[in-house]
Protein backbone atom coordinates (compact mmCIF):
# COMPACT_ATOMS: atom_id res chain seq x y z
CA UNK A 1 0.00 0.00 0.00
CA UNK A 2 1.03 3.64 -0.31
CA UNK A 3 1.38 3.90 3.48
CA UNK A 4 3.81 0.98 3.49
CA UNK A 5 5.89 2.66 0.75
CA UNK A 6 5.85 6.07 2.45
CA UNK A 7 6.93 4.57 5.78
CA UNK A 8 9.67 2.54 4.12
CA UNK A 9 10.96 5.62 2.25
CA UNK A 10 11.02 7.69 5.45
CA UNK A 11 12.95 5.04 7.41
CA UNK A 12 15.47 4.62 4.56
CA UNK A 13 16.14 8.37 4.50
CA UNK A 14 16.56 8.27 8.28
CA UNK A 15 19.23 5.58 7.92
CA UNK A 16 21.08 7.74 5.39
CA UNK A 17 21.12 10.73 7.76
CA UNK A 18 22.76 8.81 10.63
CA UNK A 19 25.33 7.10 8.41
CA UNK A 20 28.10 9.55 9.42
CA UNK A 21 27.20 9.92 13.11
CA UNK A 22 29.39 8.51 15.91
CA UNK A 23 26.39 6.67 17.33
CA UNK A 24 25.78 5.08 13.93
CA UNK A 25 25.54 1.43 15.13
CA UNK A 26 23.06 2.25 17.90
CA UNK A 27 21.03 4.38 15.52
CA UNK A 28 20.89 1.71 12.83
CA UNK A 29 19.80 -0.86 15.40
CA UNK A 30 17.05 1.46 16.61
CA UNK A 31 15.79 2.32 13.10
CA UNK A 32 15.86 -1.36 12.09
CA UNK A 33 13.81 -2.32 15.14
CA UNK A 34 11.32 0.49 14.49
CA UNK A 35 11.08 -0.58 10.84
CA UNK A 36 10.23 -4.16 11.82
CA UNK A 37 7.68 -2.95 14.37
CA UNK A 38 6.00 -0.61 11.85
CA UNK A 39 5.83 -3.41 9.27
CA UNK A 40 4.05 -5.62 11.77
CA UNK A 41 1.74 -2.88 13.00
CA UNK A 42 0.70 -2.06 9.43
CA UNK A 43 0.10 -5.76 8.71
CA UNK A 44 -1.87 -6.04 11.94
CA UNK A 45 -3.98 -2.99 11.04
CA UNK A 46 -4.75 -4.44 7.59
CA UNK A 47 -5.55 -7.88 9.02
CA UNK A 48 -7.91 -6.56 11.70
CA UNK A 49 -10.24 -4.87 9.23
CA UNK A 50 -13.81 -5.99 9.77
CA UNK A 51 -14.14 -7.96 6.51
CA UNK A 52 -10.94 -9.95 6.94
CA UNK A 53 -11.00 -13.65 7.82
CA UNK A 54 -10.06 -15.04 11.24
CA UNK A 55 -6.87 -16.71 10.00
CA UNK A 56 -5.42 -13.39 8.84
CA UNK A 57 -6.31 -11.73 12.14
CA UNK A 58 -4.77 -14.59 14.10
CA UNK A 59 -1.63 -14.58 11.93
CA UNK A 60 -1.16 -10.83 12.34
CA UNK A 61 -1.65 -11.08 16.10
CA UNK A 62 0.85 -13.95 16.47
CA UNK A 63 3.40 -12.01 14.42
CA UNK A 64 3.10 -8.86 16.55
CA UNK A 65 2.95 -10.79 19.84
CA UNK A 66 6.19 -12.64 19.04
CA UNK A 67 7.88 -9.36 18.10
CA UNK A 68 7.09 -7.79 21.48
CA UNK A 69 8.45 -10.86 23.24
CA UNK A 70 11.63 -11.61 21.32
CA UNK A 71 12.80 -8.33 19.78
CA UNK A 72 11.85 -5.45 22.06
CA UNK A 73 11.08 -7.30 25.32
CA UNK A 74 7.94 -5.30 26.13
CA UNK A 75 6.25 -7.72 28.52
CA UNK A 76 3.10 -5.65 29.09
CA UNK A 77 2.46 -5.40 25.32
CA UNK A 78 3.29 -9.09 24.92
CA UNK A 79 0.68 -10.01 27.55
CA UNK A 80 -1.91 -7.73 25.93
CA UNK A 81 -1.51 -9.47 22.59
CA UNK A 82 -1.64 -12.88 24.26
CA UNK A 83 -5.16 -12.01 25.39
CA UNK A 84 -6.13 -10.44 22.04
CA UNK A 85 -5.03 -13.66 20.35
CA UNK A 86 -6.93 -15.78 22.88
CA UNK A 87 -10.11 -13.80 22.20
CA UNK A 88 -9.73 -14.43 18.46
CA UNK A 89 -9.40 -18.16 19.09
CA UNK A 90 -12.51 -18.18 21.26
CA UNK A 91 -14.48 -16.35 18.54
CA UNK A 92 -13.40 -19.06 16.08
CA UNK A 93 -14.14 -21.79 18.69
CA UNK A 94 -10.52 -22.94 18.53
CA UNK A 95 -10.48 -23.86 22.21
CA UNK A 96 -7.25 -25.88 22.15
CA UNK A 97 -5.38 -22.95 20.58
CA UNK A 98 -6.95 -20.59 23.14
CA UNK A 99 -5.63 -22.80 25.95
CA UNK A 100 -2.11 -22.89 24.51
CA UNK A 101 -2.18 -19.11 24.08
CA UNK A 102 -3.16 -18.48 27.72
CA UNK A 103 -0.40 -20.88 28.78
CA UNK A 104 2.08 -18.25 27.55
CA UNK A 105 0.89 -15.87 30.29
CA UNK A 106 0.61 -18.72 32.81
CA UNK A 107 4.30 -19.52 32.26
CA UNK A 108 5.25 -15.94 33.18
CA UNK A 109 3.58 -16.22 36.59
CA UNK A 110 5.01 -17.86 39.72
CA UNK A 111 3.33 -19.63 42.63
CA UNK A 112 4.08 -16.74 44.97
CA UNK A 113 2.08 -14.35 47.16
CA UNK A 114 3.46 -11.22 45.48
CA UNK A 115 0.62 -8.68 45.01
CA UNK A 116 -0.31 -7.82 41.42
CA UNK A 117 -2.11 -4.68 40.27
CA UNK A 118 -5.30 -4.85 38.26
CA UNK A 119 -4.50 -5.43 34.60
CA UNK A 120 -6.78 -5.98 31.60
CA UNK A 121 -9.76 -7.86 33.10
CA UNK A 122 -7.76 -9.15 36.10
CA UNK A 123 -8.48 -7.59 39.53
CA UNK A 124 -5.89 -6.74 42.19
CA UNK A 125 -4.83 -10.13 43.55
CA UNK A 126 -1.81 -12.17 44.52
CA UNK A 127 0.29 -13.80 41.82
CA UNK A 128 -0.69 -17.22 43.22
CA UNK A 129 -4.39 -16.43 42.89
CA UNK A 130 -4.00 -15.17 39.34
CA UNK A 131 -2.08 -18.26 38.30
CA UNK A 132 -4.66 -20.52 39.92
CA UNK A 133 -7.57 -18.75 38.18
CA UNK A 134 -5.69 -18.89 34.89
CA UNK A 135 -5.06 -22.61 35.40
CA UNK A 136 -8.77 -23.26 35.80
CA UNK A 137 -9.59 -21.30 32.66
CA UNK A 138 -6.95 -23.15 30.63
CA UNK A 139 -8.30 -26.49 31.88
CA UNK A 140 -11.77 -25.43 30.77
CA UNK A 141 -10.50 -24.67 27.25
CA UNK A 142 -8.50 -27.92 26.96
CA UNK A 143 -11.64 -29.79 28.01
CA UNK A 144 -13.77 -28.02 25.36
CA UNK A 145 -11.08 -28.75 22.78
CA UNK A 146 -11.05 -32.44 23.83
CA UNK A 147 -7.30 -32.27 24.48
CA UNK A 148 -7.51 -33.88 27.90
CA UNK A 149 -3.96 -35.20 27.78
CA UNK A 150 -2.64 -31.64 27.92
CA UNK A 151 -5.01 -30.81 30.77
CA UNK A 152 -3.84 -33.74 32.92
CA UNK A 153 -0.37 -32.27 33.51
CA UNK A 154 -1.99 -29.00 34.59
CA UNK A 155 -4.32 -30.91 36.94
CA UNK A 156 -1.27 -32.44 38.59
CA UNK A 157 0.39 -29.04 38.94
CA UNK A 158 -2.67 -27.65 40.69
CA UNK A 159 -2.98 -30.77 42.87
CA UNK A 160 0.59 -30.30 44.06
CA UNK A 161 -0.13 -26.71 45.03
CA UNK A 162 -3.35 -27.61 46.87
CA UNK A 163 -1.66 -30.48 48.69
CA UNK A 164 1.18 -28.19 49.79
CA UNK A 165 -1.43 -25.85 51.33
CA UNK A 166 -3.49 -28.71 52.84
CA UNK A 167 -6.44 -27.43 50.78
CA UNK A 168 -8.10 -30.83 50.63
CA UNK A 169 -11.40 -29.56 49.26
CA UNK A 170 -9.68 -28.10 46.18
CA UNK A 171 -7.41 -31.14 46.00
CA UNK A 172 -10.45 -33.43 45.89
CA UNK A 173 -12.00 -31.30 43.14
CA UNK A 174 -8.90 -31.32 40.92
CA UNK A 175 -8.29 -35.06 41.40
CA UNK A 176 -11.88 -35.76 40.32
CA UNK A 177 -11.35 -33.57 37.27
CA UNK A 178 -8.17 -35.47 36.40
CA UNK A 179 -10.05 -38.78 36.74
CA UNK A 180 -12.83 -37.44 34.50
CA UNK A 181 -10.22 -36.54 31.87
CA UNK A 182 -8.93 -40.13 31.88
CA UNK A 183 -12.51 -41.38 31.49
CA UNK A 184 -13.02 -39.01 28.54
CA UNK A 185 -9.86 -40.27 26.84
CA UNK A 186 -11.08 -43.84 27.10
CA UNK A 187 -14.76 -43.30 26.30
CA UNK A 188 -15.21 -40.31 24.01
CA UNK A 189 -14.67 -40.32 20.27
CA UNK A 190 -12.39 -37.68 18.78
CA UNK A 191 -12.14 -36.70 15.13
CA UNK A 192 -8.58 -36.82 13.83
CA UNK A 193 -7.74 -33.80 11.64
CA UNK A 194 -5.96 -33.66 8.32
CA UNK A 195 -2.85 -31.48 7.90
CA UNK A 196 -2.08 -29.21 4.96
CA UNK A 197 1.07 -27.48 3.78
CA UNK A 198 0.61 -23.93 2.43
CA UNK A 199 3.08 -21.77 0.50
CA UNK A 200 2.47 -18.00 0.17
CA UNK A 201 4.61 -16.60 -2.65
CA UNK A 202 4.85 -13.08 -4.07
CA UNK A 203 5.30 -9.55 -2.73
CA UNK A 204 1.58 -8.86 -2.40
CA UNK A 205 1.21 -11.04 0.68
CA UNK A 206 1.60 -9.48 4.17
CA UNK A 207 5.12 -9.59 5.64
CA UNK A 208 4.25 -12.41 8.04
CA UNK A 209 3.22 -14.65 5.11
CA UNK A 210 5.39 -13.41 2.25
CA UNK A 211 7.48 -16.18 0.63
CA UNK A 212 6.97 -18.48 3.60
CA UNK A 213 5.44 -21.92 4.01
CA UNK A 214 3.28 -23.22 6.83
CA UNK A 215 1.57 -26.41 7.95
CA UNK A 216 -2.04 -26.02 9.08
CA UNK A 217 -4.11 -28.29 11.31
CA UNK A 218 -7.46 -28.68 9.56
CA UNK A 219 -10.89 -28.51 11.14
CA UNK A 220 -12.91 -31.63 12.02
CA UNK A 221 -13.97 -33.50 8.88
CA UNK A 222 -12.17 -30.93 6.68
CA UNK A 223 -10.59 -32.55 3.63
CA UNK A 224 -8.11 -31.17 1.13
CA UNK A 225 -10.70 -29.83 -1.30
CA UNK A 226 -12.61 -28.08 1.51
CA UNK A 227 -9.41 -26.52 2.83
CA UNK A 228 -8.39 -25.30 -0.61
CA UNK A 229 -11.72 -23.58 -1.13
CA UNK A 230 -11.53 -21.98 2.30
CA UNK A 231 -8.04 -20.60 1.69
CA UNK A 232 -8.97 -19.27 -1.76
CA UNK A 233 -11.90 -17.55 -0.11
CA UNK A 234 -9.56 -15.90 2.39
CA UNK A 235 -7.11 -14.85 -0.33
CA UNK A 236 -9.36 -14.09 -3.33
CA UNK A 237 -6.54 -12.36 -5.26
CA UNK A 238 -4.24 -15.38 -5.04
CA UNK A 239 -3.25 -17.42 -8.09
CA UNK A 240 -3.37 -21.13 -7.31
CA UNK A 241 -0.18 -22.95 -8.29
CA UNK A 242 -0.73 -26.11 -10.31
CA UNK A 243 2.34 -28.08 -9.17
CA UNK A 244 4.05 -28.97 -5.87
CA UNK A 245 7.52 -27.83 -6.98
CA UNK A 246 9.41 -25.07 -5.17
CA UNK A 247 8.84 -21.66 -6.86
CA UNK A 248 11.62 -19.75 -8.64
CA UNK A 249 12.68 -16.13 -8.06
CA UNK A 250 10.27 -14.88 -10.73
CA UNK A 251 7.33 -15.94 -8.57
CA UNK A 252 8.98 -14.95 -5.26
CA UNK A 253 9.66 -11.38 -6.44
CA UNK A 254 6.47 -10.87 -8.42
CA UNK A 255 3.89 -8.22 -7.52
CA UNK A 256 1.22 -10.89 -7.11
CA UNK A 257 0.00 -13.62 -4.76
CA UNK A 258 0.67 -17.29 -5.49
CA UNK A 259 -0.88 -19.91 -3.23
CA UNK A 260 0.34 -23.52 -3.14
CA UNK A 261 -1.48 -26.16 -1.07
CA UNK A 262 -1.17 -29.91 -0.63
CA UNK A 263 -1.77 -32.52 2.08
CA UNK A 264 1.03 -33.67 4.36
CA UNK A 265 1.39 -36.56 6.81
CA UNK A 266 2.33 -36.10 10.50
CA UNK A 267 5.49 -37.93 11.58
CA UNK A 268 5.27 -38.77 15.27
CA UNK A 269 7.97 -40.06 17.62
CA UNK A 270 5.51 -42.49 19.21
CA UNK A 271 6.92 -45.49 17.31
CA UNK A 272 10.21 -45.01 19.13
CA UNK A 273 8.61 -45.80 22.51
CA UNK A 274 8.56 -49.61 22.87
CA UNK A 275 6.37 -49.72 25.98
CA UNK A 276 3.50 -48.28 23.92
CA UNK A 277 3.30 -51.46 21.84
CA UNK A 278 0.48 -52.88 23.94
CA UNK A 279 -1.35 -49.60 24.61
CA UNK A 280 -4.94 -49.46 23.24
CA UNK A 281 -5.25 -47.81 19.85
CA UNK A 282 -7.60 -45.02 20.91
CA UNK A 283 -5.01 -43.85 23.46
CA UNK A 284 -2.06 -44.04 21.08
CA UNK A 285 -3.85 -42.30 18.24
CA UNK A 286 -3.80 -38.99 20.12
CA UNK A 287 -0.01 -38.96 20.31
CA UNK A 288 0.39 -39.65 16.61
CA UNK A 289 -1.25 -36.38 15.58
CA UNK A 290 -0.50 -34.09 18.54
CA UNK A 291 2.72 -32.43 19.63
CA UNK A 292 4.03 -33.11 16.12
CA UNK A 293 6.61 -30.85 14.47
CA UNK A 294 7.59 -33.04 11.49
CA UNK A 295 5.44 -33.69 8.42
CA UNK A 296 6.23 -35.30 5.10
CA UNK A 297 4.95 -35.76 1.57
CA UNK A 298 6.09 -38.06 -1.26
CA UNK A 299 6.81 -37.68 -4.95
CA UNK A 300 7.25 -40.84 -7.09
CA UNK A 301 9.84 -40.96 -9.87
CA UNK A 302 11.68 -43.53 -11.97
CA UNK A 303 15.42 -43.69 -11.40
CA UNK A 304 17.18 -44.85 -14.53
CA UNK A 305 15.28 -46.61 -17.31
CA UNK A 306 11.71 -47.54 -16.52
CA UNK A 307 11.32 -51.29 -15.93
CA UNK A 308 8.76 -52.30 -18.54
CA UNK A 309 8.02 -55.73 -17.07
CA UNK A 310 7.31 -54.42 -13.56
CA UNK A 311 7.43 -50.68 -12.95
CA UNK A 312 7.63 -51.21 -9.19
CA UNK A 313 11.28 -52.27 -9.58
CA UNK A 314 12.37 -48.84 -10.82
CA UNK A 315 9.87 -46.62 -9.02
CA UNK A 316 11.53 -44.57 -6.26
CA UNK A 317 10.05 -42.09 -3.83
CA UNK A 318 11.39 -38.61 -3.06
CA UNK A 319 10.28 -37.96 0.51
CA UNK A 320 10.30 -34.36 1.72
CA UNK A 321 10.11 -33.79 5.48
CA UNK A 322 9.04 -30.37 6.76
CA UNK A 323 10.32 -29.36 10.21
CA UNK A 324 8.20 -26.71 11.94
CA UNK A 325 9.30 -23.87 14.20
CA UNK A 326 6.91 -25.18 16.88
CA UNK A 327 4.73 -28.29 17.22
CA UNK A 328 1.04 -28.55 16.40
CA UNK A 329 -1.36 -27.98 18.03
CA UNK A 330 -0.18 -24.71 19.58
CA UNK A 331 -0.98 -21.01 19.76
CA UNK A 332 -2.28 -21.09 16.19
CA UNK A 333 -3.59 -23.68 13.75
CA UNK A 334 -0.66 -22.68 11.54
CA UNK A 335 3.04 -23.24 12.23
CA UNK A 336 5.84 -21.96 10.03
CA UNK A 337 8.15 -24.38 8.26
CA UNK A 338 11.67 -23.82 9.58
CA UNK A 339 13.56 -26.17 7.27
CA UNK A 340 13.07 -29.15 4.96
CA UNK A 341 14.90 -32.43 4.43
CA UNK A 342 14.74 -34.54 1.28
CA UNK A 343 15.62 -38.25 1.06
CA UNK A 344 15.16 -40.90 -1.61
CA UNK A 345 13.33 -44.12 -0.71
CA UNK A 346 14.19 -47.23 -2.73
CA UNK A 347 11.44 -49.29 -4.42
CA UNK A 348 11.81 -52.13 -1.91
CA UNK A 349 11.84 -49.78 1.10
CA UNK A 350 8.73 -48.10 -0.20
CA UNK A 351 6.98 -51.44 -0.71
CA UNK A 352 7.68 -52.20 2.96
CA UNK A 353 6.37 -48.77 3.93
CA UNK A 354 3.16 -49.08 1.89
CA UNK A 355 2.26 -52.60 3.08
CA UNK A 356 3.07 -51.76 6.72
CA UNK A 357 1.00 -48.58 6.72
CA UNK A 358 -1.97 -50.21 5.03
CA UNK A 359 -1.86 -52.95 7.67
CA UNK A 360 -1.70 -50.35 10.43
CA UNK A 361 -4.68 -48.54 8.91
CA UNK A 362 -6.63 -51.79 8.97
CA UNK A 363 -5.70 -52.34 12.61
CA UNK A 364 -7.00 -48.91 13.56
CA UNK A 365 -10.31 -49.33 11.76
CA UNK A 366 -10.94 -52.86 13.06
CA UNK A 367 -10.13 -51.69 16.59
CA UNK A 368 -12.70 -48.90 16.25
CA UNK A 369 -15.39 -51.38 15.24
CA UNK A 370 -14.47 -53.71 18.07
CA UNK A 371 -15.06 -50.77 20.43
CA UNK A 372 -18.33 -49.81 18.66
CA UNK A 373 -17.08 -46.36 17.67
CA UNK A 374 -18.92 -46.21 14.33
CA UNK A 375 -22.47 -46.62 15.66
CA UNK A 376 -23.51 -49.37 13.23
CA UNK A 377 -22.18 -47.79 10.02
CA UNK A 378 -20.10 -50.56 8.52
CA UNK A 379 -19.38 -48.83 5.20
CA UNK A 380 -15.86 -47.59 6.11
CA UNK A 381 -14.81 -51.12 7.09
CA UNK A 382 -16.36 -52.60 3.93
CA UNK A 383 -14.59 -50.05 1.75
CA UNK A 384 -11.23 -50.53 3.44
CA UNK A 385 -11.36 -54.35 3.29
CA UNK A 386 -12.49 -54.23 -0.33
CA UNK A 387 -9.72 -51.79 -1.24
CA UNK A 388 -6.94 -53.85 0.31
CA UNK A 389 -8.16 -57.26 -0.87
CA UNK A 390 -9.00 -56.07 -4.38
CA UNK A 391 -5.62 -54.36 -4.74
CA UNK A 392 -3.84 -57.50 -3.53
CA UNK A 393 -5.71 -59.65 -6.07
CA UNK A 394 -5.45 -57.30 -9.08
CA UNK A 395 -2.05 -55.72 -8.51
CA UNK A 396 -0.33 -54.20 -5.52
CA UNK A 397 1.11 -56.98 -3.35
CA UNK A 398 1.22 -59.46 -6.23
CA UNK A 399 3.34 -57.03 -8.23
CA UNK A 400 5.63 -56.58 -5.23
CA UNK A 401 6.14 -60.34 -5.20
CA UNK A 402 7.06 -60.34 -8.87
CA UNK A 403 9.42 -57.41 -8.37
CA UNK A 404 11.29 -58.38 -5.20
CA UNK A 405 10.83 -62.12 -4.57
CA UNK A 406 12.15 -63.08 -7.97
CA UNK A 407 15.29 -65.26 -7.84
CA UNK A 408 17.18 -62.96 -10.19
CA UNK A 409 16.42 -59.93 -8.02
CA UNK A 410 17.40 -61.73 -4.80
CA UNK A 411 20.70 -62.97 -6.27
CA UNK A 412 21.60 -59.56 -7.72
CA UNK A 413 20.68 -57.68 -4.52
CA UNK A 414 22.20 -59.62 -1.61
CA UNK A 415 22.15 -56.44 0.49
CA UNK A 416 18.31 -56.56 0.42
CA UNK A 417 17.96 -60.02 1.98
CA UNK A 418 16.81 -58.69 5.37
CA UNK A 419 14.36 -56.24 3.80
CA UNK A 420 12.87 -58.95 1.57
CA UNK A 421 12.30 -61.11 4.65
CA UNK A 422 10.69 -58.15 6.39
CA UNK A 423 8.35 -57.57 3.43
CA UNK A 424 7.30 -61.25 3.50
CA UNK A 425 6.57 -60.95 7.23
CA UNK A 426 4.46 -57.85 6.62
CA UNK A 427 2.47 -59.62 3.90
CA UNK A 428 1.86 -62.49 6.29
CA UNK A 429 0.72 -60.04 8.93
CA UNK A 430 -1.61 -58.27 6.50
CA UNK A 431 -3.35 -61.55 5.68
CA UNK A 432 -3.78 -62.20 9.40
CA UNK A 433 -5.30 -58.74 9.97
CA UNK A 434 -7.57 -59.11 6.93
CA UNK A 435 -8.86 -62.37 8.44
CA UNK A 436 -9.72 -60.57 11.66
CA UNK A 437 -11.35 -57.78 9.68
CA UNK A 438 -13.49 -60.22 7.75
CA UNK A 439 -14.51 -61.91 11.01
CA UNK A 440 -15.62 -58.55 12.46
CA UNK A 441 -17.31 -57.67 9.16
CA UNK A 442 -19.22 -60.99 9.15
CA UNK A 443 -20.55 -60.26 12.61
CA UNK A 444 -21.74 -56.73 11.80
CA UNK A 445 -22.73 -56.87 8.12
CA UNK A 446 -26.36 -56.21 7.22
CA UNK A 447 -28.18 -59.12 5.51
CA UNK A 448 -28.54 -57.05 2.34
CA UNK A 449 -24.75 -56.73 2.16
CA UNK A 450 -24.09 -60.47 2.46
CA UNK A 451 -23.23 -60.78 -1.26
CA UNK A 452 -20.47 -58.20 -0.80
CA UNK A 453 -19.16 -60.09 2.22
CA UNK A 454 -19.12 -63.35 0.24
CA UNK A 455 -17.23 -61.57 -2.56
CA UNK A 456 -14.65 -60.33 -0.06
CA UNK A 457 -14.19 -63.83 1.37
CA UNK A 458 -13.79 -65.32 -2.13
CA UNK A 459 -11.25 -62.67 -3.08
CA UNK A 460 -9.43 -63.27 0.19
CA UNK A 461 -9.01 -66.95 -0.81
CA UNK A 462 -7.66 -65.78 -4.18
CA UNK A 463 -5.28 -63.41 -2.43
CA UNK A 464 -3.92 -66.19 -0.23
CA UNK A 465 -3.53 -68.47 -3.23
CA UNK A 466 -1.67 -65.75 -5.11
CA UNK A 467 0.88 -65.17 -2.37
CA UNK A 468 2.84 -68.28 -3.33
CA UNK A 469 6.27 -67.06 -2.28
CA UNK A 470 5.41 -67.50 1.38
CA UNK A 471 4.87 -71.09 2.49
CA UNK A 472 1.33 -72.35 2.05
CA UNK A 473 1.34 -73.70 5.60
CA UNK A 474 1.81 -70.14 6.85
CA UNK A 475 -1.25 -68.90 4.96
CA UNK A 476 -3.32 -71.90 6.01
CA UNK A 477 -2.46 -71.36 9.67
CA UNK A 478 -3.30 -67.67 9.30
CA UNK A 479 -6.68 -68.31 7.81
CA UNK A 480 -7.73 -71.29 9.92
CA UNK A 481 -6.76 -69.39 13.06
CA UNK A 482 -9.32 -66.73 12.12
CA UNK A 483 -12.42 -68.47 10.83
CA UNK A 484 -15.20 -66.26 9.59
CA UNK A 485 -17.49 -67.57 12.33
CA UNK A 486 -15.67 -65.68 15.12
CA UNK A 487 -15.19 -68.89 17.08
CA UNK A 488 -11.80 -67.65 18.24
CA UNK A 489 -11.06 -64.52 20.23
CA UNK A 490 -10.37 -61.40 18.19
CA UNK A 491 -6.82 -60.31 17.60
CA UNK A 492 -5.37 -57.87 20.07
CA UNK A 493 -5.00 -55.04 17.60
CA UNK A 494 -1.92 -53.20 18.77
CA UNK A 495 -0.11 -50.33 17.17
CA UNK A 496 -1.55 -48.67 14.11
CA UNK A 497 -2.15 -45.43 12.35
CA UNK A 498 -5.09 -43.09 12.14
CA UNK A 499 -8.00 -43.74 9.86
CA UNK A 500 -10.17 -41.23 8.10
CA UNK A 501 -12.73 -41.51 5.35
CA UNK A 502 -10.23 -40.11 2.86
CA UNK A 503 -7.34 -42.35 3.87
CA UNK A 504 -8.37 -45.67 2.41
CA UNK A 505 -5.18 -45.73 0.38
CA UNK A 506 -2.67 -43.68 -1.51
CA UNK A 507 -2.71 -40.11 -2.67
CA UNK A 508 -2.48 -39.48 -6.37
CA UNK A 509 -1.83 -36.18 -8.05
CA UNK A 510 -4.77 -34.60 -9.80
CA UNK A 511 -6.16 -31.15 -10.38
CA UNK A 512 -9.20 -29.51 -8.83
CA UNK A 513 -9.69 -25.88 -9.65
CA UNK A 514 -6.18 -24.53 -10.05
CA UNK A 515 -4.63 -26.20 -7.04
CA UNK A 516 -2.38 -29.20 -6.64
CA UNK A 517 -4.65 -31.90 -5.28
CA UNK A 518 -3.21 -34.93 -3.52
CA UNK A 519 -6.27 -37.14 -3.33
CA UNK A 520 -6.84 -40.72 -2.27
CA UNK A 521 -7.13 -43.68 -4.63
CA UNK A 522 -6.85 -47.39 -4.22
CA UNK A 523 -3.52 -49.13 -4.67
CA UNK A 524 -4.12 -50.88 -7.97
CA UNK A 525 -2.18 -51.99 -10.99
CA UNK A 526 -0.55 -48.65 -11.75
CA UNK A 527 2.41 -48.00 -9.46
CA UNK A 528 2.45 -44.24 -10.08
CA UNK A 529 -1.02 -44.13 -8.56
CA UNK A 530 -0.30 -46.69 -5.90
CA UNK A 531 2.91 -45.12 -4.67
CA UNK A 532 2.06 -41.44 -4.75
CA UNK A 533 1.30 -41.97 -1.14
CA UNK A 534 0.24 -39.58 1.55
CA UNK A 535 0.20 -42.43 4.08
CA UNK A 536 -0.92 -41.38 7.52
CA UNK A 537 2.08 -42.16 9.68
CA UNK A 538 5.52 -43.69 9.33
CA UNK A 539 6.15 -46.08 12.17
CA UNK A 540 7.99 -49.27 12.96
CA UNK A 541 5.95 -52.35 13.75
CA UNK A 542 6.88 -55.89 14.64
CA UNK A 543 4.87 -58.38 12.54
CA UNK A 544 2.37 -60.51 14.40
CA UNK A 545 3.49 -64.12 14.49
CA UNK A 546 0.86 -66.69 13.75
Amino acid sequence: SSLHLTTHSFLCSLLEKIEQETWRETGISFVTSVTRLVERLLDYRDCMKGDEMENKKIGGSVNLMNFYKSEVNKEDMYIRYIHKLCDLHLQAEDFTEAAFTLLLYWELLQWEDRPLRDFLHYPCQSEWQRKENLSRKILHYFNKGKCWEYGISLCRELAFQYETLYDYQSLSWIRKMEAAYYDNIIEQQRIEPEFFRMGFYGRKFPFFLRNKEFVCRGYDYERLEDFQQRMLGEFPQAIAMQHPNQPDDTILQSDAQYLQIYAVTPVSDISDVPQLERVPERIKSFYRINNVSRFHYDRPFHKGPKDRENEFRSLWIERTTLILSRPLPGISRWAEVERREVVEVSPLENAIYVVDNKTQELRTLISQYQHRQHHGNINPLSMCLNGVIDAAVNGGIARYQEAFFDKDYISSHPEDTERITHLKDLMQEQVHILGVGLAVHEKLVHPEMRPLHKKLVDQFHMMRAGLHHVSSSTWDSCFHCIPLSLSCSPLNLQGSIRHSSSSLSSHTSSEAGNLVIMTDGLMGEHPEEALHMQVRLEMKHTPARV
